[in-house]
């Protein structure tokens, strides 16, 4: 069954790696399906593309605001759309290779009310080529493998109203999982993890409400990333489709939520695997 399917994300640029995002998601549903929402002054060049909606916000970056504008876009999309998507501009949805389906006609075929993805980090390795500021073949190409991070397990395809945290780690709904995968590219590139992390310090400059905490995260140092890239190399490497779906990390995952009535979200614990695996040669082409 032809599902009518709406895309939603958030972005503070239209270069880095959102063309990539783009492309990818404009190709499956159609760039009249996709909406972004960004912040005061960042308008102009997302005007410049073809879209099937732009929300510039009076204020800039907050956590607070772009969850709960977000919450309220994907609602009211939902009258109109059967399914909306809602990621981060550097997160990748896919299916296991196996199933032999794209994403779109995964969600065609899905009948659940809203699904989590199985959360994973692409990580440059040491010897690994830096990218191209232009992105002009597929990222994936030269990066062979990811690793567990169940703080991507997100409520990320919604045929039902939702809440979520801050991030959209947790939501008012319990998680259910599948074949479907995301995949975090923030420590796709050393040098393009070192620009997001200089935009997202200018971005939250002049807002008081920023923690001191938050504000150290966004100012990393340079080698400490460097360091954090070549200690992750040296994790047990798992080969095979099989190995993605981590199923002892999935159930501590799980048997740690539960519902917090203040927030009416359910929560718990999340964290990295030390673990690393390699990326399906399928998923090498898609974007």
């Amino acid at each position: 069954m032809s599902r009518k399917i709406a895309v939603v994300t958030d972005a503070l640029s239209a270069d880095l790696i959102f063309p990539v995002w783009l492309r990818y998601y404009g190709g499956l549903f159609g760039r009249e399906n996709i909406f972004v929402l960004t912040y005061k002054g960042l308008g102009a060049p997302f005007r410049a593309l073809e879209l099937g909606g732009l929300i510039e916000l009076p204020v800039g970056y907050n956590d607070e605001t772009r969850r709960d504008v977000i919450a309220g876009l994907v609602k009211s999309l939902l009258g109109c759309y059967d399914t909306v998507i809602r990621v981060d501009a550097d997160e990748f949805l896919v299916v296991d290779p196996r199933r032999r389906l794209t994403l779109k006609a995964f969600i065609e075929g899905l009948e659940a009310p809203y699904m989590n993805a199985r959360g994973f980090d692409v990580c440059q390795m040491p010897g690994e080529p830096n990218l191209p500021a232009d992105f002009d073949y597929p990222i994936l190409r030269d990066r062979g493998f990811a690793y567990p991070n169940t703080a991507l397990n997100k409520a990320c395809i919604i045929r039902t109203p939702m809440t979520w945290s801050i991030g959209f780690h947790w939501a008012s709904v319990y998680p259910r999982f599948g074949a479907l995968f995301m995949l975090h590219m923030k420590r796709l590139d050393i040098g393009w993890q070192l620009d997001w992390y200089r935009r997202m310090s200018q971005a939250i400059r002049d807002d008081p409400s920023v923690p001191d905490s938050l504000r150290a995260y966004y100012h990393p140092d340079e080698d400490q990333i460097h360091r954090y890239h070549n200690g992750v190399s040296g994790r047990e490497r798992l080969r095979g489709m099989e190995t993605w779906y981590r199923f002892h990390i999935m159930k501590t995952f799980l048997d740690d939520i539960s519902l917090t009535p203040a927030t009416g979200l359910y929560d718990g614990k999340y964290d990295h695997e030390l673990v690393l695996c390699e990326i399906p040669p399928e998923w090498k082409s898609l974007f």
